[in-house]
């Protein structure tokens, strides 16, 4: 494995890890919603909303451009 693949699998693993963790947080808001509705209202959960899939997007796009350089290396081996 050289080093260019090793950083990329890396990345993968730290991308993975940020919507694993992302993920939880967002199952954590939406039962912390459904327990106190009163904590929040429609227009901060519409906030937090789109704060999070702007996320979730940001690290689909990094982990898939990183899975697909990480196959252009297997390609050219």
């Amino acid at each position: 494995m050289n080093l260019d693949e090793t950083a990329i699998n890396e990345k993968i693993g730290q991308l993975r890890s940020e919507l694993v963790f992302l993920a939880d947080e967002i199952e954590t808001i939406g039962e912390d919603a459904v327990r106190q509705p009163e904590k929040y209202g429609p227009q901060a959960l519409e906030e937090l909303r789109h704060t999070h899939m702007g996320e979730v997007l940001r690290l689909r796009t990094e982990l898939d451009s990183m899975e697909n350089a990480l196959q252009s290396l297997k390609n050219a081996l």
